[in-house]
């Protein structure tokens, strides 16, 4: 099956591809065993020849943008990995409305737009992954998410049909957009509107300023590791449980702040899903909350 998937991918896909890539490399939490191909498609026909290719030999696949909330088991992944690149890390603009790939890294938006005088994309200063990882949990601040700005998402389905979604067609929840699980976010228009250059850099600045203050980023982590509970937040109740500090290996319920695990230097996959099987079972004790993960899990039984 691999030796015919890796004939395709040179000679039929003529995509960038590479073979036992260690995963690790590839995702904020540096943990993770390999895949058995990392594929790097740079335009939507090299990836609709992927995903054909995929689905004619059975091949599972998985995609990432730069792996910020994702969690790699430490055996890897059997199947292909997809990373998005080239015409999927582009930006235009016209008028008010900026086009983008699903690769492009969200913070390098963000800057296109301060220095276009675009306001409406400061407050996810500091958020980390790329456009495609953004929308695909509508990531945000208690400021906004995503959602709030999107005009419109293109997506290819498993079978390799391009769809297109208006905003008014896709359901912006917490963490979740249900009309675009399961489908692979191409690209994306959002639609802004016309600012004051330092007022939205202040607003960038800030946002950066408040991560720095209350976020462990000396460390490899995922950010939050589980989503916010209804009225309640997670960090609060894993500090109130008395597990902020709990480390586990090189895995640590962060001091600085209980929401995050962090890797101290040499953590695997194992440890921190320790910790967090650790925290729910404590925190459903104490509080009766079943703390819901919001850090994607790959190779797992259960993802």
């Amino acid at each position: 099956m691999y030796k015919e998937f890796e004939h395709n991918l040179r000679h039929n896909i003529k995509c960038e591809f590479m073979k036992e890539a260690v995963l690790a490399e590839h995702c904020w939490y540096r943990i993770g065993g390999p895949a058995d191909f990392l594929v790097f498609p740079r335009d939507i026909l090299q990836l609709k020849k992927l995903l054909k290719t995929c689905r004619e030999l059975s091949v599972p696949y998985y995609v990432i943008g730069s792996g910020a909330n994702l969690l790699i088991h430490d055996s890897g992944f059997r199947g292909v990995i997809i990373k998005l690149t080239g015409s999927f890390e582009e930006i235009a603009l016209e008028a008010n409305i900026v086009s983008a790939g699903a690769g492009t890294e969200l913070q390098e938006l963000i800057r296109f737009c301060e220095k276009r005088e675009l306001a409406g994309m400061a407050y996810l200063a500091g958020i980390p992954g790329t456009l495609g990882g953004a929308l695909t949990m509508n990531a945000g601040t208690d400021k906004g998410v995503i959602g709030d700005i999107v005009k419109e998402v293109s997506v290819i389905t498993s079978a390799g049909k391009v769809e297109n979604y208006e905003s008014n067609q896709i359901n912006f929840s917490y963490r979740s957009v249900p009309q675009l699980q399961g489908k692979l976010i191409c690209f994306c228009q959002l639609a802004l509107t016309s600012g004051n250059k330092q007022e939205i850099r202040e607003i960038r600045l800030k946002q950066l300023q408040i991560r720095k203050e209350k976020q462990p980023l000396n460390y490899p982590s995922c950010g939050s590791v589980f989503k916010r509970p209804p009225g309640n937040f997670a960090g609060k109740l894993i500090e109130e449980a008395g597990l902020k500090g709990l480390r586990y290996g090189d895995a640590q319920i962060s001091e600085k702040h209980a929401g995050f695990i962090v890797n101290l230097g040499s953590a695997k996959a194992a440890e921190v899903k320790y910790l967090m099987d650790k925290v729910q079972e404590v925190v459903f004790s104490r509080f009766g909350i079943q703390l819901e993960p919001e850090v994607k899990l790959l190779g797992f039984q259960e993802s």
